[in-house]
């Protein structure tokens, strides 16, 4: 749905797209389970401001050969008042070569030429910045003949670390190090114990992180507190900017781009976890935790754990139910299943998608 002028404007998902996707200044929204803009600001009211467009990006859909079944995208169409978002497809016979994008028909109909695999982009447009833009996720039909499976699991991903070099993923960095207990890549022991990361003695500022020798896109993060004396948690970390680098080579060097900034953060207890959200949509080869303030310690700055998660993925596919020793079926199942007649290889000389080759 979108809201524009006080006008109700809707319209329904007839392919099924879902939810999962690339986002640009774009995101689902938590509660309501909405698609809009990202949020910038407030206004003197109270009231959100959203970034003034963004697009939204579907994974790969395989059609198979029941690409005329989905000829429009939208099923219905209510439009009051001028459009909020723009619609377009783009298309390919093996998934890798792409068509032009090309917006849809004013009525749904895909323009796109007949294609095994179809994305959908959905273009987000503010008008007036202070206005919500949405489509809702009750919008993204189920298809009985669509199959959503987890390609990948979402998860935290440094692996564990005995020294700055001992993983083949990737090296732990930081600017400076208090001493050789106290070293970077105890920030990625998953230990919990009184060792942690902590700068070097006068200084209270610097940044710590892991290299990952295949780029990463990273979604959050999470910071645990040390253990032991209370002097571990005044040295922990306050403030800080996270950032990311794609042609850094040792941590230190190259473009740093940041992600996010936290401030005025606080422990109360040892091994106490913070998690913290980002919007990013790119892939880095490198994160750090750039700090310029800690809880009070006059020496040093540091923190017991890092840590940084990455989005698990899907993909969709046609449902495919094959029951070998059936008859050839007469009509089509209501839901969509397959059945064919059980062969032997005296029959066929080939068999495969596009067709059938008798002997």
């Amino acid at each position: 749905m979108a809201l524009i002028g006080g006008n109700l404007e809707k319209k329904e998902i007839g392919l099924p797209i879902g939810v999962s996707g690339t986002h640009d200044n774009t995101e689902i929204n938590k509660t309501t389970g909405f698609l809009q803009l990202v949020e910038v600001d407030i206004d003197g009211q109270g009231n959100p401001i959203y970034t003034e467009e963004g697009s939204w990006t579907s994974d790969v859909i395989d059609l198979g050969d029941i690409f005329q079944d989905f000829e429009k995208i939208f099923t219905t169409n209510t439009n009051n008042g001028a459009s909020s978002f723009a619609v377009l497809t783009r298309v390919s016979d093996n998934g890798r070569d792409w068509s032009d994008w090309i917006a849809i028909a004013e009525d749904g109909a895909i323009q796109s030429d007949t294609k095994q695999y179809i994305q959908v982009r959905i273009d987000l447009f503010a008008g007036f910045v202070t206005d919500v833009f949405t489509i809702a996720n009750s919008d993204f039909n189920t298809n009985e003949f669509i199959e959503e499976k987890e390609v990948k699991a979402g998860s935290y991903i440094v692996p564990r670390l005995t020294s700055n070099t001992s993983s083949s993923e990737g090296f732990a960095f930081a600017e400076t190090e208090y001493s050789s207990s106290y070293s970077a890549w105890y920030a990625f022991d998953k230990a919990d114990k009184a060792e942690g990361y902590l700068s070097r003695n006068g200084f209270l500022t610097g940044f710590v992180g892991f290299y990952f020798n295949n780029p990463v896109r990273v979604s959050k993060y999470k910071v645990r507190s040390a253990g032991g004396t209370s002097g571990q948690l005044s040295g922990m970390v306050k403030s800080w900017v996270l950032q990311g680098s794609l042609d850094t080579t040792n941590g230190t060097n190259g473009t740093w781009v940041d992600l996010g900034t936290q401030t005025k953060q606080s422990w109360t207890a040892s091994y106490q976890d913070k998690e913290y959200s980002i919007l990013n949509n790119d892939t880095y080869k490198a994160y750090r935790l750039k700090f310029s303030e800690n809880n009070g310690h006059a020496s040093y700055a540091g923190l017991g754990e890092l840590d940084f998660y990455e989005e698990g993925t899907t993909s969709l596919s046609l449902k495919r139910d094959y029951t070998y020793d059936k008859e050839l079926d007469s009509t089509w199942s209501d839901i969509g299943s397959l059945h064919r007649k059980k062969i032997t290889r005296d029959d066929w000389v080939r068999i495969d998608r596009l067709e059938v080759v008798e002997e």
